[in-house]
Parts: structure tokens; sequence; C-alpha cells
């Protein structure tokens, strides 16, 4: 049911006055509504959420740090002075029978920009781990238009094989969310 509310005529509470409505929305569109950009969106407010994909398989016998992941993806700032939240799922495994660690890390332009964007996990078996980290970044003075590299990077502490692998776990992901600061 449709209701209808008709006055000529509105009144202040203390009724020192009225308040005139004639024809106040005449000819309005929603194109004559103003854009809300990013500029207009208040703090905490999602600007731009965005996700990568991994190929299926990295693996490396090495006990210092290499890329992983094939191409690193890069994504492109919208909002000077923005927040990322980042979160990354992947599998990690080790190839081997023996007791040893295997790290992971996330840099973002070379750098690794919050701890939690560093694991290792520890075993004595040929296993996989699903693994997922989060990591709200602030503080970074990014600027509108600046391109980040983000570069999965993979090690074994003794020279066995570590595996960036998927390994039916769901896809091994990577996603961006910028938040205004």
């Amino acid at each position: 049911m449709t209701s209808k509310l008709k006055t000529d005529v509105l009144e202040t509470v203390s009724g020192s006055g009225t308040i005139a409505l004639t024809n106040q929305l005449t000819g309005m569109t929603t194109a004559s509504l103003p854009a809300l950009g990013s500029a207009q969106m208040p703090t905490g407010s999602l600007l731009k959420t965005t996700n990568y994909n991994y190929p299926s398989h990295t693996v490396t016998s090495s006990t210092s740090f290499v890329n992983a992941g094939g191409t690193a993806p890069v994504y492109t700032v919208v909002n000077a002075g923005c927040d990322l939240l980042v979160t990354h799922s992947f599998d990690m495994a080790r190839h081997a029978n023996t007791n040893y660690w295997v790290y992971a890390q996330l840099l973002i332009n070379g750098s690794l920009l919050a701890p939690s964007l560093h694991v290792g996990t520890h075993g004595q078996s040929n296993d996989y781990e699903r693994i997922n980290f989060d990591a709200y970044i602030t503080g970074q003075s990014f600027t509108a238009g600046q391109t980040l590299t983000f570069q999965m990077q993979l090690k074994s502490s003794a020279g066995q094989n570590a595996a960036f692998d998927d390994a039916g776990n769901g896809p091994q992901s990577l996603t961006i969310q910028e938040i205004k600061g």
C-alpha cells in the first residue's frame, strides 16, 4: 500500500516560521546528483579491491629467498595517504621426509612492510600446509598513481625442496584492498 503525505505548509516546532516545499525536486534526475569520487569519500572507505591468482607451482632448494609465483603482481594506488589490507592465501610444502623449515614472505616494492607478511613452517614429512596471512599496512605515505610490486619469495632452511604450490586447497591468491586513510 502506498502512503501519501500532502501538506501546503510545514511549520517549525517553535511556530516561529514556515518551510516552503513547493517544487523542490522538479527536474532533478540521478544525473544531476554530485559524483562521489575517492576525494569525497570519508576515511575508512574501501576505494578499490584487486585480486591476483598465482600460477600453480614454484619449487626451490635455495637457502636464500628467491622469487616465486611467476610474474609479480603490480597494483596502482588510487588515493594518496591510503592504507592497504593485504590478504594472501597459498599452499606451502616440503618435498622431503626430513626435518627442516620452509619460509615465505611477500615484499612490496622490495621491502617487507609488515612482519605478518613473513611466515615459516616446520615439519618432518612430505606435506602441504595452507597459509593465510593478512596485513593492514598504514603510515607508508603512498601517493596517487604510485605502482606497487608485490613479490612472493620462498626459501628452505636445509637445501631441501620448498614449494609454493596449489595442492587443491583453493587458489593461490593475493587480494589488495585500498582503504582511504
